[in-house]
C-alpha cells in the first residue's frame, strides 16, 4: 500500500499549485478593477444621507430638532466635534488596524478564516469600518457574494476617501439604537450632551453599541451595555490606547445615563410656525434669551387676569424685519387650547387700525394734529356708535381724538378719505383682514369689526417704525427682503410723535421721570363685548403687539386694551434689549389743504357702501352688498336702474360686473356709487 506523502505532493504539483494561484489572483485582480471600473464608489449616496432638520436661534442655539423622512434621527457633525476617547474606542473595538489597511484586513480575514474553520461556524467577522461604511451606504442581505462586493467597495471607499473621512462617515451613520444614527443624536439622546464632551466611560458605552444596537441600548439593556462596553475598554487597554488603571476605573463606573428628548420643549408655538414654514429648519432671527424675558413678564402678568386668560406676543426688529419673539399662549401644555397660537388667530381689533385711518387723511394732507374733528353723536344709515365712556366731547383736535381713541373723530375721517382707502392702506402697511374689510363692516372696520391676527398687525406698525416701509416678516436669516413704500415719513413721524410714550404717558411709569421712561408709540383696542385687548407699538427699533383674552371668545370687563394689554406692554419695551431712551426729532409741519369737514358744513348726500370706484372680489356665487348712506330719512335706492324694495334695500346680491347704485331723496338730491365685482 503506497503511503501519501505532502512533501512529495507538494515538490511534485509545486508550480501547477504556484501557476494556479497566481491566475485565481489574477483573474480576481483583474475582475474586481473591471467591477469598480464599472461601478464607481457612490460618494453621491453619503453625500445625499437624510438629515434631522435643526432649528437654532440668532445665536446658533438649538431650539429643536427634527426627524428624516425614514423617521429617524441623524445629525452629521465633524470629525473634531467628537471627543478623541469616541474615536479611539470605535477603532479599537471594530477595526484595530483601521489606520493601516486599505479598506480590507487580510489577516484579520486570514483569522476569522482559520477560527471559523476550526469551530466549523462563523465566530469571528473581518469587517473594517471601511467595509461597514459600505454596507450602510448600500444594505444587502449578508452573503458570502455581498461580503466580497462590499470588500471591494471598502478597498475603493480608501481611493475616494481619507481615513479621517471614512471614519467621520461611520460615526454619522452608524445605527445607536432604536431610530438613533450617528453619535450626535446619539449622544444627545442617552447623555444630554455632545459628543465632543464625553467622557472616557461614556465613549466607551456607545461606541459598544453598533454591534447589536437592540440588544446594547443602554436605556433599555444597561447590563447587556456595560458588558459590552468592559470589552471595549480592555481592547483599549490592549491596543496600548488607555493604561490599565484608567480601563479599570472606566469599569468600576456603573452606566449612568441622562436621557433627554431630541425635540425641544421650549418656545413651542415659535416653533411649530418657523416649521411649517420650513420643515427642514435652518437659523432664525428668534432670540431665545429674549423670549424667555417676554414669557416670564406675561406668565406674571397672567396670574392677575381672569380665569382661561391668554397673553400673546410678537417682537419684530424694523431693520431686518426678523421675527425676534413669540408667544402664543402663557401655557402650550394646557389641554384647553393650549397648543392654540394666539398670535396667529384672528381677532377683532378694536381701536387698534386708528393710526392707519388718520395716517391716510393725513397723507393726503387733509388732517394734521391740530385739525378741528367732531365728536358728537351721528347716525350712520341708522347705525349710532358711541365711544367707550358713552360720552361725547364735541369739537376736539385731531391729535388728542386720536390719542384717546375716540370713535366718531376716526369714523368722520374714515368717511371723508374712503372707507376702502383707509382700509387699503392699513393692508398696505401689513394688516391682513379675515375677508373684505369694508365689503363685511362697512365703516365699522374702523373699530375692529373684521378681524386681523397680532402678528400682521404687529408688522403695520413696523411699517410706521420704519417712516413708512413695508417689509416682509422674516423668520429664517437666509430669507429674502421684500420692501415697499406706503406711507411718507413725515405722516409716520407725526403718528410716532402723538402716539409717544413721552406725549401720552404710560400709567406703568408714573413714579418715573420724563428722561427715565423708555420712549416708544403705541395704541390701545378694545373688541365688541370686551373679547380682545390689544396694545401694539413700535420704538424705532422693535414693533411689539400684545393681545389679551379667551381662545373661546368669551368677553370680560377686565378685558379693556389701556388696563390689561398696554401695562405688559410698556414692560416690554423697558426691557434691556428692546430699550429706546432717545425721542425722535419733532414732525416736520404740513400744511393741510383740504382739510377733513365738520358735520353740518357739508350736508351733501353721498353713499357710504358700496364705496364709489371700489373694486370687489367675489367669493362665493355672488356678492352681497348692504347700500349704506351717510343721511337718515327717507331713501330711495336704485341698483343699475332698478328699483330696490323690501329686504333688498338692507341687503342684496350682485354678480360680476360693473354697476351703478344710486340713492335718491324726495327732494331730488341724489348721490351715485359706480363699483365693480370680479
Amino acid at each position: 500500500m503506497k503511503v501519501f506523502c505532502l512533501s512529495e505532493w507538494l515538490k511534485r504539483y509545486h508550480w501547477r499549485i504556484l501557476l494556479t494561484f497566481a491566475g485565481t489572483g489574477a483573474g480576481i485582480y483583474f475582475a474586481l478593477n473591471w467591477f469598480l471600473s464599472i461601478n464607481p464608489f457612490p460618494i453621491e449616496r453619503l453625500e445625499a444621507s437624510p438629515e434631522s432638520g435643526i432649528l437654532v436661534d440668532r445665536s446658533g442655539r438649538v431650539l429643536t430638532r427634527t426627524l428624516t423622512k425614514e423617521e429617524q434621527w441623524r445629525l452629521p457633525i465633524s470629525l473634531k466635534e467628537i471627543s478623541p476617547w469616541l474615536t479611539r474606542a470605535t477603532i479599537a473595538v471594530e477595526d484595530e488596524r483601521f489606520r493601516f489597511h486599505s479598506g480590507v484586513d487580510f489577516l484579520s480575514v486570514a483569522r476569522a478564516s482559520f477560527q471559523n474553520i476550526f469551530a466549523l461556524e462563523v465566530v469571528s467577522g473581518a469587517s473594517t469600518l471601511d467595509m461597514q461604511l459600505c454596507r450602510m451606504l448600500e444594505p444587502r442581505p449578508r452573503t458570502f457574494g455581498v461580503k466580497l462586493s462590499e470588500a471591494a467597495r471598502a478597498w475603493q471607499a480608501d481611493e475616494y476617501l481619507s481615513k479621517d473621512e471614512i471614519l467621520q462617515a461611520y460615526l454619522n451613520l452608524a445605527p445607536y439604537g432604536g431610530n438613533l444614527n450617528g453619535v450626535e443624536a446619539a449622544s444627545r439622546r442617552y447623555f444630554g450632551k455632545s459628543p465632543k464632551e464625553l467622557s472616557l466611560t461614556e465613549a466607551a458605552l456607545l461606541s459598544g453599541i453598533p454591534q447589536s444596537p437592540s440588544r446594547l441600548r443602554p436605556d433599555r439593556f444597561p447590563e447587556a451595555a456595560q458588558r459590552r462596553r468592559d470589552k471595549v475598554l480592555e481592547r483599549m487597554f490592549s491596543e496600548g490606547m488607555i493604561s490599565r488603571s484608567e480601563a479599570d476605573d472606566a469599569m468600576s463606573e456603573p452606566v449612568s445615563l441622562e436621557t433627554r428628548p431630541l425635540t425641544g420643549g421650549q418656545s413651542r408655538h415659535f416653533v411649530m410656525e418657523a416649521l411649517r414654514r420650513r420643515p427642514s429648519g435652518g437659523q432664525t432671527f428668534f432670540d431665545l434669551t429674549l423670549q424667555a424675558e417676554i414669557e416670564h413678564l406675561l406668565i406674571e402678568h397672567a396670574k392677575n387676569l381672569p380665569s382661561a386668560s391668554e397673553v400673546a406676543t410678537v417682537v419684530i426688529e424694523l431693520e431686518s424685519g426678523g421675527l425676534t419673539a413669540m408667544v402664543g399662549g402663557v401655557n402650550f401644555d394646557d389641554p384647553n387650547g393650549g397648543q392654540v397660537n394666539a398670535a396667529l388667530a384672528w381677532r377683532s381689533p378694536g381701536s387698534t387700525l386708528k393710526p392707519f385711518v388718520y395716517g391716510t387723511a393725513a397723507s393726503e394732507r387733509r388732517l394734521d394734529g391740530e385739525t378741528i374733528l367732531s365728536d358728537a353723536s351721528v347716525s350712520f344709515g341708522g347705525w349710532a356708535p358711541g365711544n367707550f365712556d358713552r360720552t361725547f366731547s364735541g369739537e376736539v383736535c385731531a391729535g388728542d381724538a386720536l390719542r384717546r381713541s375716540l370713535n366718531l373723530p376716526a369714523l368722520q375721517v374714515a368717511r371723508e378719505v374712503g372707507a376702502a382707502k383707509a382700509a387699503g392702506m392699513a393692508e398696505g402697511c401689513g394688516v391682513r383682514f379675515k375677508g373684505d374689510p369694508v365689503g363685511r363692516g362697512g365703516l365699522a372696520f374702523v373699530l375692529g369689526s373684521v378681524e386681523t391676527r397680532l402678528l400682521d398687525l404687529t408688522n403695520a406698525y413696523a411699517t410706521l417704525g420704519r417712516s413708512g416701509v413695508r417689509r416682509n416678516i422674516r423668520t429664517f436669516l437666509d430669507e429674502p427682503v421684500v420692501d415697499a413704500r406706503i406711507l411718507d415719513s413725515d405722516v409716520c413721524a407725526w403718528l410716532g410723535y402723538e402716539l409717544s410714550s413721552w406725549r401720552f404717558p404710560s400709567t406703568e411709569f408714573d413714579n418715573l421721570s420724563l428722561q427715565s421712561t423708555p420712549w416708544f408709540m403705541r395704541k390701545t383696542g378694545t373688541s365688541s363685548g370686551r373679547r380682545d385687548a390689544w396694545a401694539v407699538g413700535h420704538n424705532g427699533k422693535y414693533a411689539v403687539g400684545v393681545w389679551v383674552g379667551r381662545l373661546s371668545g368669551m368677553g370680560d370687563e377686565a378685558y379693556v386694551g389701556a388696563k390689561v394689554a398696554e401695562p405688559v406692554l410698556s414692560r416690554i419695551f423697558d426691557l434691556s434689549k428692546i430699550r429706546v431712551t432717545e425721542a425722535p426729532g419733532k414732525p416736520i409741519p404740513w400744511t393741510v389743504s383740504r382739510p377733513i369737514p365738520l358735520p353740518g358744513e357739508d350736508l351733501k348726500l353721498s353713499i357710504l357702501s358700496p364705496e364709489s370706484g371700489a373694486v370687489y372680489r367675489k367669493l362665493e356665487d355672488f356678492l352681497e352688498i348692504r347700500p349704506k348712506a351717510n343721511l337718515d330719512g327717507e331713501l330711495l335706492w336704485f341698483l343699475n336702474g332698478s328699483p330696490l324694495v323690501g329686504t333688498a334695500v338692507n341687503r342684496t346680491a350682485v354678480g360680476i360686473g360693473r354697476h351703478e347704485l344710486l340713492c335718491l331723496m324726495p327732494t331730488g338730491t341724489y348721490a351715485r356709487s359706480r363699483f365693480e365685482v370680479r
